[in-house]
């Protein structure tokens, strides 16, 4: 079964550190941000160690093959007939900083592995995490509009909340932040 939940709560829970993997040291509280969830259950109809391919049945009977990556160490103990949840969740949060590390240009990766503790089967979550720093460059409150600088280009974006715009000005600096969380667990 596939779903997906969409929900800014889980935007939050992430930033506040309620979504234990993924707690984020930072101080400024997002101004804007959302998620979205999806979900693939199925029983393994074929693992590959070698290509590290797998290939699951959905209880409706489709057929969805996934590559494992390499950060999975233990898929020699999936076997055919076990059954798979994975879940997807991916986040955007945007921060703007008024600090004297206002409008600094650049961007992070860090990638984040916690294996389930005590589990006999393989299970796991990974948290990739990309913040990108950039600088408003110009504020249009008359037609909802900023224009944001970042490492490599320069956007000019449509903000649906204007009220947002109230307290930006020209030399803060925005924060994107996307984490994408993967968890997968073999029962």
């Amino acid at each position: 079964m596939q779903k997906t939940i969409p929900s800014l709560t889980l935007a939050s829970a992430i930033v506040t550190g309620a979504f234990a993997p993924v707690a984020v040291a930072d101080t400024m509280d997002p101004v804007a941000g959302g998620a979205a969830t999806t979900e693939l259950t199925g029983t393994v109809a074929v693992v590959n160690t070698e290509s590290r391919l797998m290939t699951l049945e959905t209880p409706s009977g489709k057929f969805e093959v996934l590559h494992v990556p390499p950060e999975v160490k233990r898929i020699d103990e999936i076997k055919i007939g076990d059954k798979v949840t994975i879940s997807e969740t991916e986040a955007v949060l945007v921060d703007i900083d008024k600090g004297g590390s206002a409008g600094s240009m650049g961007s992070e990766f860090k990638q984040d592995m916690e294996r389930a503790p005590g589990s006999e089967k393989p299970a796991g979550t990974m948290v990739d995490t990309l913040k990108i720093y950039g600088k408003v460059e110009a504020v249009d409150k008359a037609a909802s509009k900023v224009t944001v600088r970042g490492p490599k280009e320069t956007v000019t974006l449509s903000v649906k909340n204007a009220a947002l715009l109230d307290d930006l000005a020209p030399g803060d600096g925005v924060v994107a932040t996307y984490i994408r969380v993967i968890s997968g667990m073999v029962e």
